[in-house]
């Protein structure tokens, strides 16, 4: 089921990559199967990296722009998995569920939702006033103007660059497509914690199956969103406290919910990709820590011009999606 959620994560990756050029989901998926295994070995999400720079490197797109698809993936992650919550707290509230948790305990939820949510809703604006209002992006560049004289004009170029990565934003309906389909990318990741919990006997402690689907839905939530910050190679730490701090609040036994959480972050979610991953990486002769050195030097040349380092500018799409 995990890498039916990678499927669609490809999906969504040709939908965004569209206005450049329109590639097909079996060239992407591989590319985004070597970028999470990137994430999960390396520090500071350096995946997202390596990602970006290698399909710019085959398919001869600029990696800024590239890498500005990635940005947007990103916040759509969080986005979707805000709405998850915002589906299954309120209910699971007004079944009693939270009734265990402590006053603090609930206050914490609530200060760090609050800030979660303007986080990425604060990212969303960004990203859509830089691709859909000139005058911003104007001011965006004026900004670049305090950056010194002999690195201005590459930070200028990289910053036009990585708005033309962001034209998929300039549409209201282009919003609701990536949206319609980041939720099944979290599905199906999510459907991996629910089966998983089954066979730890979590589900036989809530009244009912939908109980427990939501349940795992806030659980699928919260576990990601604190990854979202790269505190810890491949999120472990993170992931494994706050599912288990969720499951606690929800009545589930503190070692059992750590057993759980443990399971499935390292044995469903990091092995398996990070198998594959490398796997790839053999098949196809690369070199990981070149990809990573090679990405790190592409970043920052990529501003010197149209044609960054080695990378040329895509031909028109002849189709793109709606």
């Amino acid at each position: 089921l995990y890498f039916v959620a990678v499927f669609f994560r490809a999906l969504r990756w040709r939908y965004l990559l569209s206005p450049m050029r329109l590639l097909p989901v079996s060239r992407l998926y591989p590319v985004v199967v070597i970028g999470y295994m990137a994430n999960n070995l390396l520090p500071a999400r350096l995946g997202e990296l390596v990602r970006a720079y290698y399909l710019a490197r085959r398919e001869h797109l600029n990696t800024s722009a590239t890498l500005a698809t990635v940005a947007v993936e990103r916040v759509y992650d969080g986005l979707t998995l805000l709405a998850f919550a915002a589906v299954a707290a309120p209910v699971l509230l007004a079944l009693g569920r939270f009734d265990g948790a402590s006053d603090a305990s609930r206050t914490i939820w609530i200060v760090v939702a609050g800030l979660t949510i303007v986080l990425f809703l604060g990212a969303l604006t960004f990203l859509t006033a830089l691709a859909g209002f000139p005058r911003f992006l104007e001011l965006v560049q004026w900004w670049t103007g305090l950056v010194p004289s002999r690195f201005r004009p590459k930070v200028q170029q990289l910053v036009h660059t990585f708005v033309q990565g962001l034209s998929i934003l300039s549409s209201p309906q282009k919003h609701l497509g990536l949206f319609l389909l980041s939720v099944p990318v979290w599905l199906f990741e999510g459907a991996t914690y629910f089966l998983i919990g089954n066979s730890f006997g979590i589900d036989q402690l809530f009244d009912s199956v939908w109980v427990w689907a939501l349940v795992v839905l806030l659980v699928t939530a919260t576990s990601n969103l604190a990854t979202s910050v790269p505190a810890a190679i491949g999120g472990i730490g993170p992931f494994e406290v706050v599912a288990q701090q969720t499951l606690l609040a929800l009545g589930v036994d503190a070692s059992l919910g750590a057993a759980y959480a443990a399971f499935v972050h390292l044995v469903a979610l990091w092995l398996p990709v990070n198998l594959a991953g490398l796997a790839l990486v053999w098949k196809q002769n690369l070199s990981l820590r070149q990809l990573v050195g090679a990405g790190r030097a592409q970043a920052q040349e990529a501003a010197a011009g149209p044609l960054g380092h080695g990378i040329s500018p895509a031909p028109p799409a002849k189709e793109e999606l709606p």
